[in-house]
């Protein structure tokens, strides 16, 4: 067991605020960053540096729980996480019966390809039981951050603003790599890639570009965190609303992308620029529209400009620019691509092959999301996520409506594009959407929700007058608890 410098820094850190909660999550989000290092490294495998805030920031909620300490909005936070909990339910269930039902009658791609080069006959194996680890955890922590969230004196928008801060953080990296691939500055590849077991490609290169991984394990990776950056950023600028540096952040985001050279980048900046003018339509803001249309003319202005001067002071670019494109247009036709392409159709007629069932949780390793959740929790949990992400849209434009712009609006203005593009990104190039910082995203668009719900009930008369017969706050004997600090008292 060795503990790598990043974990030097996280286990003193969140054992130092512990009884902070709030500060776990700020920290969250900047070691979400870092998906490539390790806080602890056991044997060949590596905790990655989120799970250290996450497990502080659990550890500490559940001990309030047990003390009998309750959140206002607890009960609007279950009603929407309850389809996701459903699944989750039936995902565990599954990895232990599937694998077994269909033992040694279908070949699945196991977690780790590797070792073995090709297709193996499904049968019961430890990716079962690590994957349903993984996903017990990330889903205790989505639940107890969303309702920990509600607390009325909690700033909802800053831990957004911590969520733009690590965009910033991620392209001072990718700029910090550029300068050590081109001219030879040192970079502390110890420190962002300690993690075992990740396959690191921080060499690549595009002819004679370098493709930047920044503190990812490889291009696409950094290019999927950067587009749901952009996305998100570029939304709440065209709303109008005055984030700190949050203009600045969208052309630096959208550099550090290029920088990436990677296809599944290129592709989810493009399907978001799309979906610009149909959320747009959505929100029945004509102003809003003509935003969006003057944006995308200004940007492309701009990029021809830009264009047109990169040419006249560095031709030398225009090959390079040349032989980038052409690879990208190319990709289909790449070993690499025709490889990822046949592990989907694996993974899709497994789906057929188990009757829609699925072969279960951490069986089958797809190359995109999903395939990967088809053949892996079938037919029936796939259903149950998009009724899960409907429900949760929904109820977040309805929200939206109810209330001008504020912190909590925010909040649900910049999520929202944040995790579609990170769908987007994992439905081109990642098996799975599992990193903490994705549900604690998640749980911030719940929070968001159910805020909204408990301000807009106090306002009503009704509901108001019916508080009034219920205790908001029952006795100690009854488990219930005031939250309103991080140490609360318990009346008695």
């Amino acid at each position: 067991m060795t503990i790598p410098v990043v974990g030097l820094i996280l286990f003193p850190l969140c054992l130092l605020l512990w009884m902070r909660p709030l500060l776990m999550l700020h920290i969250l989000l900047l070691a979400g960053i870092l998906p490539a290092a390790a806080a602890l490294v056991l044997g060949g495998l590596g905790v990655q540096p989120a799970m250290v805030p996450a497990m502080a920031f659990m550890s500490f909620v559940m001990l309030q729980w047990v003390m009998g300490v309750h959140y206002l909005g607890e009960r609007t936070v279950m009603a929407l996480c309850f389809p996701f909990v459903a699944v989750v339910a039936w995902t565990l269930l599954a990895s232990m019966i599937m694998p077994r039902l269909f033992m040694n009658q279908v070949m699945v791609w196991p977690q780790k390809s590797d070792s073995v080069g090709g297709r193996v006959l499904l049968a019961p194996n430890f990716g079962n039981i690590s994957q349903d680890m993984y996903l017990l955890i990330n889903t205790l922590f989505l639940v107890l951050a969303a309702r920990f969230l509600t607390r009325s004196d909690i700033r909802l928008d800053r831990l957004y603003r911590t969520f733009l801060l690590s965009g910033w953080c991620v392209v001072g990296i990718c700029m910090w790599q550029f300068a050590h691939r081109i001219g030879g500055v040192p970079f502390p590849d110890t420190f962002f890639y300690s993690n075992p077991g990740w396959a690191v490609l921080n060499t690549q290169t595009a002819g004679p570009v370098p493709r930047i991984n920044a503190s990812f394990s490889e291009p696409a990776a950094c290019a999927a965190f950067l587009g749901e950056i952009l996305f998100s950023s570029v939304w709440i600028v065209l709303q109008g609303y005055s984030v700190a540096r949050a203009r600045w952040l969208v052309p630096a985001s959208a550099l550090a992308l290029v920088c990436t050279t990677s296809t599944t980048g290129f592709i989810t900046v493009a399907m978001e620029i799309c979906l610009l003018p149909v959320a747009a339509i959505a929100t029945g803001s004509m102003q809003l529209l003509g935003n969006v249309t003057r944006m995308i003319v200004v940007g492309i202005a701009l990029l021809a400009c830009g264009g047109l001067v990169v040419v006249t002071v560095a031709p030398q670019v225009v090959p390079a620019a040349q032989f980038v494109f052409q690879s990208t247009a190319e990709k289909k036709d790449s070993q690499s691509y025709q490889d990822r392409s046949q592990v989907d159709r694996d993974s899709m007629s497994l789906v057929g092959e188990t009757y829609g069932l699925g072969v279960g949780w951490g069986s089958n390793r797809a190359s995109s999301l999903l395939p990967g959740l088809l053949s892996t929790i079938g037919v029936v949990g796939a259903i149950g996520l998009l009724v899960f992400d409907w429900r949760l849209l929904r109820a977040a434009m309805a929200a939206r409506r109810r209330v001008p712009p504020g912190p909590e609006r925010l909040v649900i203005e910049g999520v929202v594009p944040a995790l579609v593009a990170r769908l987007i990104a994992a439905s081109l190039s990642s098996p799975t959407v599992g990193f903490l910082d994705f549900y604690l995203l998640i749980a911030m668009l719940v929070a968001a929700i159910a805020r909204i719900d408990l301000q807009c009930a106090a306002m009503d008369p009704a509901r108001i007058a019916h508080h009034a017969l219920v205790p908001v706050y029952a006795t100690a004997g009854q488990c219930h608890a005031e939250v309103e600090t991080d140490r609360p008292q318990i009346h008695a």
